[in-house]
């Protein structure tokens, strides 16, 4: 029988060396503006992408020149985002001094830069590890930033710290090869000469780690920002009704990325699993769950390598007893239960120390940076250092400033007013509920714009009279889907240049997933569409309090095309 042909990416991380390929080399390679390809995949396991200025690309064609290549750092903050005074500073810098001048918060709570140019790549990277700030394992084919419900610490209803567990999952699952440290944080001198080979031994993901990315999250019943239903791995703690912790539900085989008109693809909602009783047997099962996914996941076609394929193809009972096959325990019963709320932190509230608070701020696609009216990026800069303050981020793309002091509250309150820094109150709710991700001009896989394009289409359905509505719009540039937009109320994602396809009927909790309602709409065309979209919905929704992805979620869409869309 013939050997089965595994995707180039795979003979790519056999070879690299335990994730060193040639990096080191090409790095102080000072002709080179970019690195060789298999260099490039290699770098996602170091939180890496190689990018270049789409929006001048056409240009440099012409003038028979290069592409102006740069580079895109994604750090790696396990639990929430948790980053202190000192890492912010350095982080600041970094964006200031290498980077494009801003700091984007990412769907996974933790930050990107863009634009960092190959000569400094070194120095930034250095640099975040300096303050202990790592970028490893960010991207590629690896457990990535494992999220969680940011401050169920600092909320006494919330029970149960799942920034804890998400941080000894990361710590569990990190990869063993320490080329990352060698290459970016110590400069070690490097060797190539096959007998001197530093590969460590890694039981976890072997020498070709996983076939794709890999999501873990920690939610809450009250809070479900981290859409725990779209991870590969969802945790949720249980309670009794005395408030007592009674296990952890365990969800698998969520993932929303696909490609458009390849059936072969789509968007999928977790699985439920079963219930582990503590916090060891939840680290167990994790990294279980991450070995069946090694041995049994696709490796010969990158499309359908997700483990959400393999939930489908086997079904949860099967994978379930491969799972069990690598503990000494059976996993209980799955309990059901149902999401309560997404939390939008936004605003002041009391800790329960009540001489501490939080603040939540509402940072517009996460990007952190000075405009003409806001200065965001230098009001927080000297906030978080005069006051001495952690922040935490996430995954809807915010910014929280905790352990506040009571005395200081009044203070930084007058800061944001010198620098037009306003939390939340401002902004429309239609603003406030939206997402999107970078998209062009950085991005390879766009299609379509998102982030620079989905403000102004919101700000046009608020001049016409719909920014209070409490609607869930996500903008994606492509069907990879980072912001999430198939558990959006109304999801739009770019199919070409320009023209984007509309989805409607998840919920507002995100533990539904929406459905194709048109294609190709044109992006000038899609105020008046939405606007017709919202006004059917208020004119023919069972109640007031009907939301508007329910109500789309049983209606038949051809008869609605007919009725708000043809119709003018």
């Amino acid at each position: 029988m013939s050997e089965i042909k595994k995707v180039k990416n795979e003979y790519i991380k056999e070879q690299s060396n335990g994730l060193r390929g040639t990096i080191k080399q090409e790095l102080h390679d000072s002709e080179l503006n970019k690195f060789t390809k298999d260099n490039e995949q290699v770098l996602k396991f170091h939180g890496i992408y190689q990018q270049d200025d789409r929006d001048k690309r056409k240009e440099l064609i012409k003038q028979k020149k290069d592409r102006l290549y740069s580079f895109m750092i994604r750090t790696k903050n396990p639990g929430g985002g948790n980053i202190s005074p000192d890492q912010w500073e350095i982080l600041d810098e970094i964006s200031t001094n290498w980077a494009n001048g801003t700091l984007r918060i990412t769907t996974r709570e933790c930050f990107q830069f863009h634009g960092i140019g190959k000569k400094n790549l070194w120095n930034a990277v250095n640099a975040m590890n300096s303050k202990l700030i790592s970028s490893y394992g960010a991207c590629g084919d690896i457990n990535r930033n494992t999220v969680a419900s940011p401050i169920s610490d600092l909320r006494s209803s919330y029970y149960y710290d799942a920034s804890y567990l998400a941080t000894e999952i990361d710590k569990a699952t990190l990869a063993k090869s320490k080329g990352y440290y060698e290459i970016w944080v110590d400069d070690e001198k490097y060797t190539t000469n096959i007998n001197q080979k530093k590969i460590e031994k890694d039981d976890l993901y072997g020498e070709n780690y996983l076939p794709r990315k890999f999501k873990i999250g920690v939610g809450h019943q009250s809070d479900n920002s981290i859409d725990v239903y779209t991870q590969d791995i969802g945790i949720i703690p249980i309670f009794s009704k005395d408030n007592e912790l009674i296990g952890f539900n365990i969800l698998v085989g969520g993932g929303l990325g696909s490609h458009h008109n390849q059936a072969q693809t789509f968007p999928r909602l977790a699985d439920e699993l079963g219930m582990c009783k503590n916090e060891d047997h939840v680290i167990k099962v994790v990294r279980a769950i991450l070995m069946v996914q090694r041995n049994h996941g696709c490796r010969t076609n990158r499309k359908r390598a997700r483990m959400k394929y393999l939930l489908e193809e086997w079904g949860v009972d099967k994978f379930r007893k491969e799972v069990e096959r690598f503990l000494d325990f059976k996993l209980d019963k799955f309990i059901k239960f149902s999401i309560k709320e997404i939390d939008d932190f936004y605003g002041w509230h009391q800790q329960p120390d009540k001489n501490k608070f939080f603040c939540g701020i509402f940072i517009e696609n996460g990007r952190i940076g000075d405009t003409k009216k806001i200065k965001l990026k230098t009001g927080l800069k000297e906030i978080i250092k005069k006051f001495n303050i952690e922040t935490r981020l996430t995954a809807t793309q915010d910014l929280i400033l905790v352990n506040i002091d009571k005395n200081d509250v009044d203070a930084i309150k007058e800061l944001f007013e010198k620098y037009n820094i306003d939390t939340h109150e401002k902004y429309s709710s239609i603003k406030k509920m939206s997402m999107a991700c970078p998209a062009l001009p950085t991005c390879s896989l766009a299609v379509a714009e998102a982030e620079r394009y989905l403000p102004k289409l919101l700000e046009q359905l608020e001049n016409m009279g719909y920014g209070n509505e409490d609607i869930k719009i996500r903008m994606s540039g492509c069907p990879n889907s980072c912001s999430r937009p198939p558990v959006s109320e109304l999801g739009l994602i770019g199919a070409t240049l320009g023209k984007y396809n509309i989805y409607l009927g998840g919920d507002h909790l995100g533990t539904r997933l929406n459905k194709l309602f048109m294609e190709l709409v044109e992006d000038e065309e899609l105020p008046k569409v939405i606007s017709k979209l919202i006004d059917y919905w208020k004119d023919n929704r069972d109640s007031e309090i009907q939301r508007f992805g329910d109500f789309y979620n049983c209606q038949n869409f051809d008869n609605l095309k007919k009725n708000i869309i043809i119709q003018k």
